[in-house]
């Protein structure tokens, strides 16, 4: 068993990320997504979320507005 200490270590860093929630039909879209985004690689719904983001982001090429 861990010790607290020990435990506190291997947590996530909160200040790193957010949540968002999704209609059912989205997540699994996502779901099926992150299948065949990367030939021969299941990509987690994280990683496949900012992958889809990023593509968006460099199609909008300069629109968005930095605050």
């Amino acid at each position: 068993m861990l010790k607290t200490n020990e435990r506190s270590n291997n947590m996530t860093d909160m200040t790193k990320y957010k949540n968002i929630s999704l209609k059912h039909i989205d997540y699994n879209l996502i779901d099926k997504i992150r299948r065949v985004l990367v030939p021969n690689m299941i990509l987690s719904r994280s990683q496949t979320v900012s992958i889809l983001i990023n593509d968006k982001a460099k199609k909008l090429n300069g629109k968005l507005k930095k605050k």
